[in-house]
């Protein structure tokens, strides 16, 4: 499969240039930079990283980390290494090994607002990672108008990369590397160096002065600067600004994707519900087409039920007002009680009536209740009237036992 074009930005001495791979080969990219976006690889110059090398007798590997950034965070850094995105830990061995020097790199200064545009969705890495290191040679470079020097471990990875305070080989440049290498060898890391290499675009050996290579023990070479080459793996080292716009970026698509899940779930919901409602209607179409079919047999039904309802107190003797009658007439003695009044509905019944005397009335009563005719009905006695001439009036009230009233409990009603 033919390799993917990739941008990368990488500062040289003048600042940022472009190159892009093309067919597996690095080339020179373009020279504007509003050509620069989408750009898959960005280098974070040396000057706004900074690299704590240290090394930890008999840590673990899973410990070694831990251990890493309490160093950081007792030397002031614990600001900078509060974001994950900002700061790491670069093992220069194998992790598992408990003496393993390692080196710390810390982003503490942002990038030119032109590349930080170009960078949205990049990978970035320190500038030292585009650089092909050699076991025993430290390399220098120049960048943005400054020096900057790399020591490699003897696989040839980066041990430490610092930007000089001096802009000039000189003896001064020549005093601050005699440093950094004696504060290498403090932190218990002594990498074993032959040479210094310079790479730049000029070979001639005449662009290292004497009061430089005097300065420093170590014999200095000229190489000419190449094609930077890809970093060997993926770095964390995030700018700020690039995060909060990943995070912002992130929250908005995580919006529309709500949004439009929303509106999908709506649309599906009214669907169904339309659909739903269709098919009711054409059920309902369908059920009422069968019933006005049915109309004929149906009205017929309701003549034959309203004829039956006619005729049901006749076919229930104990609910015929006749028979009712009759049963009522059984129970009246020869003399002494007199029916003034017999009222009958399906609801209940009201007898108003004249005892002879106040016996003959409770013994209709005991009669009435007790007659197997009228037992459906629950039957109230009010307390008969006494009259001048020692007869006395009464009235019997009696509703169904089974009648139920609104709230469904049952009612002992009686009418008068």
């Amino acid at each position: 499969m033919k390799p993917t074009d990739e941008l990368l930005l990488i500062p040289h001495e003048e600042g940022f240039r472009a190159w892009r791979t093309k067919a597996g080969q690095m080339q020179p990219g373009e020279a504007e930079a509003k050509s620069w976006r989408g750009a898959e690889w960005v280098a974070l110059p040396a000057r706004s990283t900074v690299s704590v090398p240290m090394r930890f007798q008999g840590v673990e590997g899973a410990r070694r980390d831990s251990a890493a950034q309490l160093e950081l965070e007792a030397a002031g850094f614990s600001n900078e290494t509060s974001d994950t995105n900002n700061f790491e830990i670069v093992v220069t061995g194998a992790r598992e090994e408990r003496d393993q020097p390692i080196s710390a790199i810390i982003q503490v200064s942002p990038l030119p607002a032109s590349i930080l545009e170009a960078s949205d969705d990049a990978r970035f890495a320190p500038s030292v990672a585009f650089h092909q290191l050699h076991p025993g040679e430290a390399l220098l470079w120049y960048e943005a108008g400054g020096l900057v020097i790399a020591i490699p471990n003897d696989q040839g990875s980066p041990l430490h990369c610092q930007a000089l305070a001096a802009r000039a080989l000189d003896a001064d440049a020549a005093a601050e590397i005699r440093c950094i290498l004696a504060a290498l060898e403090l932190a218990g890391i002594s990498p074993d160096l032959q040479t210094i290499c310079l790479s730049s675009t000029d070979e001639s050996e005449d662009i290292v002065p004497l009061s430089f290579e005097n300065g420093l023990d170590l014999p200095v070479s000229v190489r000419r600067a190449g094609p930077p080459v890809l970093p060997a793996q993926t770095s964390r080292l995030v700018p700020a600004p690039v995060v909060q716009l990943r995070h912002e970026r992130q929250q908005r698509r995580m919006v529309m994707m709500g949004v439009a899940a929303f509106t999908f779930v709506l649309i599906a919901a009214l669907g169904a519900f339309a659909a739903r409602v269709m098919i009711r209607e054409r059920q309902l179409v369908a059920e009422s087409q069968r019933l006005d079919a049915l109309e004929p047999e149906l009205a017929a039904i309701r003549d034959a039920k309203a004829s039956w309802e006619d005729l049901r107190p006749a076919l229930s003797p104990d609910q015929y007002p006749v028979e009712s009658i009759y049963q009522l007439i059984l129970l009246l003695p020869p003399e002494g009680i007199r029916v003034t009044r017999f009222e009958l509905k399906l609801d209940g019944i009201v007898i108003d009536g004249e005892a002879s005397s106040l016996g003959h009335g409770i013994e209709f009563r005991d009669k009435l209740v007790a007659s197997p005719a009228f037992s459906r009905w629950q039957w109230e006695f009010p307390s008969p009237t006494s009259l001048p001439d020692g007869r006395a009036t009464f009235r019997a009230e009696a509703r169904p036992k089974d009648a139920s009233g609104s709230d469904g409990s049952t009612q002992e009603v009686t009418s008068l």
